[in-house]
């Protein structure tokens, strides 16, 4: 638990370290001199090497185990953390940072996936939000460290984590499934004692029973049929392109945009609110509210924060478009309207935090079949870092072309079309075992066919 929250914080560490030096690099004083195009670079790089994290983890993903992957992974950031924390040149940071987004792009495949098989399936959700908390928590409190004025703190801080996460992580837990697939009945059956916090091993049994049947059903179709056949078996794909979708689109809310630039979306208005400030209420805020999703999660299911969220927060978008609309009619005169459009992309961030992205991030632990976890959260976690990078990089080439009232319509549309897929394709998944998920999945959409 302890070693897989290190990994997560790590990657918020480095969202954090970037936003708190962007200015630092800017500047005269600065340790490191770069200009605005390696800034771009630096922001949006870790984006792109994703796609290397898809082939690494079909090369190494049978052949090793969860932990172990892990393991090497918090080596890893040993490395790069001390390459940034020495280092003289932006251009070994540009490529530290590529070579980031291959290892947190692995870590992520493999955490979807570790999660999901070492949790049972009432505290998975629990787990679920702790890990994914872990990395809004890392982004924040590496950008309050900036506030310390030390360019070099920011770098030890994380290296010294990524050290304390590669000692702990030789007491991580094998997941049941990968031993069962090694036929460590044995072994599985000790971890899953452990993991339920069971004085006898023979309480477990029926458990470890639903394991084997979960690993056998998976084993016996790879060895009768064509690897990619079973990957892109039409009840797979089917899931597979509507989570894509789903997925791709919530990025779309605009969500990292608002993080990272709230000066920039403020940047038109003479008023009291100030862009940097909100920047960081909103950030705070958001981890804030993440607290609260542990009841949240334990209260509604899954297609309720789904069915709620996307259509609030795109309500939330039009409302702010309309506020532009006004606002770019009226020659800026109307100051007001930028804390009306402050607040109301305060209440997105405490909309957001409490359905759809929770929701889709537990979602993403339960529904893939565990022969092909990992080969499945890879081409999510590919096209969903290519959703971001074109939001990102696309938004300052738009805004000065169509302005934020367009903008923030077409999120708040795309919120509403992503509900309709929600409604008609995706079931709830709470208190239901992988077994009995996989069993739902495969009825409906077999039978759909």
């Amino acid at each position: 638990m302890i070693a897989a929250f290190t990994v997560s914080f790590l990657y918020g560490c480095k969202c954090g370290w970037i936003l708190a030096n962007i200015q630092t690099f800017l500047s005269d004083s600065s340790p490191i001199q770069a200009t605005h195009d390696d800034i771009s670079w630096m922001t949006s790089i870790s984006f792109t090497s994703s796609i290397f994290a898809v082939i690494l983890c079909l090369k190494i993903g049978d052949r090793f185990s969860h932990r172990q992957i892990l393991t090497c992974i918090d080596a890893f950031y040993v490395i790069v953390w001390t390459l940034i924390l020495f280092t003289s040149s932006i251009r070994i940071i540009i490529i530290c940072f590529f070579l980031y987004g291959i290892a947190s792009g692995l870590q992520y495949i493999i955490m979807c996936a570790y999660i999901g098989e070492i949790t049972d399936p009432q505290n998975r959700e629990v787990l679920g939000l702790t890990i994914y908390l872990a990395g809004g928590i890392g982004t924040e409190v590496e950008y309050l460290l900036s506030y310390l004025n030390s360019y070099y703190l920011l770098a030890l801080f994380p290296l010294l984590i990524s050290i304390f996460g590669l000692f702990i992580s030789h007491w991580m837990v094998d997941s049941p499934y990968y031993l069962v697939s090694q036929d460590e009945s044995d072994v599985a059956l000790k971890h899953l004692a452990y993991l339920n916090d069971k004085n006898e091993e023979e309480e477990c049994l029926e458990e470890l029973q639903d394991v084997r049947e979960y690993v056998d059903e998976h084993r016996n179709i790879w060895s009768v049929k064509n690897n990619l056949a079973i990957m892109f078996m039409p009840a797979n794909l089917k899931l597979l392109l509507i989570l894509i979708l789903v997925n791709g689109l919530s990025h779309m809310s605009g969500s990292t945009l608002v993080s990272m630039t709230g000066s920039f979306l403020l940047k038109d208005f003479t008023s009291s609110v100030d862009g940097d400030q909100f920047t960081n209420v909103f950030n705070l805020l958001r981890i804030g509210m993440d607290f609260c999703t542990f009841y949240t999660v334990k209260k509604f299911d899954r297609r309720t924060l789904f069915l709620v969220g996307y259509p609030a927060v795109g309500l939330l978008h039009l409302i702010c478009g309309l506020c532009y609309y006004v606002e770019s009619e009226n020659g800026n005169s109307i100051d007001w309207l930028a804390q009306v459009i402050a607040f109301l992309l305060i209440i997105f961030a405490i909309v957001s935090s409490q359905t759809y992205h929770i929701a889709l991030g537990i979602l993403k632990l339960e529904i893939f079949p565990h022969k092909f976890k990992e080969f499945y959260s890879s081409l999510l976690l590919c096209t969903c870092d290519w959703f971001i990078f074109a939001v990102n990089r696309s938004y300052f080439s738009l805004e000065p072309v169509f302005g934020n009232a367009f903008l923030m319509t077409v999120f708040g549309i795309v919120h509403f079309a992503t509900a309709a897929i929600i409604y008609f394709y995706i079931n709830d998944t709470k208190n239901k075992t992988l077994l009995q998920i996989r069993t739902e999945i495969n009825s409906e959409f077999c039978s759909s066919d």
